[in-house]
């Protein structure tokens, strides 16, 4: 009870934010329709921040539906057998707009590696966590990312120069909602590792993160 209290909480604090944002922002544009006291480029601004924050609201609506459906989820159907590397590169691809823009180099060095699983499943895990080493690299940094086989044994490595992390936020990382830098708040919304460590629990893996500031 107390666990499904506090995700309602942080849940609707995620919400209101945008929402409020979008509020007073049409409503801003409505006075203006009626006196025209805004600017173009206030009015461009204005309609510019309501369809950002629209889009916010539509990525934390996707990512709560997400986290519940694999959360209430027990049994992973539809699995298939796939190369993961193949799937690694396939996700690189598909976010290549991401790593281009900040001018990110990506390392990597992928064994032939076949794996049965869900294929979709696992590959939101790689979109939200090379996503992540995108997004908190810094422009011109590198991202390496690694698969290796081991007897039994699969390890995925990820792995960027950015600022790195503090001891308390590695604690939280994988906490819904949890946000360790308020700068990239608009971002994101706290949810994407918790998704990613929900799949790894479901095919049996473990997760873990090692980073220093």
């Amino acid at each position: 009870e107390l666990f499904r209290k506090d995700f309602i909480n942080s849940f609707s604090h995620e919400f209101k934010t945008p929402i409020v944002s979008i509020r007073g922002f049409a409503r801003q544009l409505q006075k203006d329709n009626e006196h025209r006291i805004l600017s173009e480029e206030q009015r461009r601004e204005y309609t510019d921040i309501i369809a950002y924050e629209s889009d916010r609201l539509a990525r934390l609506s996707s990512n709560i539906l997400m986290l519940t459906k694999f959360e209430n989820q027990q049994i992973v159907t539809d699995k298939t057998s796939f190369f993961l590397d193949e799937q690694i590169r396939r996700i690189v691809l598909l976010i290549e707009k991401q790593w281009i823009s900040k001018e990110i180099a990506i390392d990597l060095d992928l064994e032939e590696t076949e794996y049965v699983f869900n294929e979709e499943m696992l590959s939101q895990m790689w979109l939200n966590l090379i996503g992540n080493a995108i997004k908190y690299s810094h422009p011109g940094g590198t991202v390496w990312i690694s698969c290796k086989r081991q007897k039994d044994t699969i390890t995925v490595e990820i792995r960027d120069n950015g600022e790195g992390m503090s001891p308390e936020t590695i604690r939280k990382i994988f906490d819904k909602f949890y946000q360790s830098d308020n700068s990239h708040k608009s971002e994101g919304n706290g949810l994407g590792l918790a998704i990613v460590r929900r799949i790894a629990e479901l095919a049996n893996a473990e997760i873990s993160v090692q980073s220093e500031i």
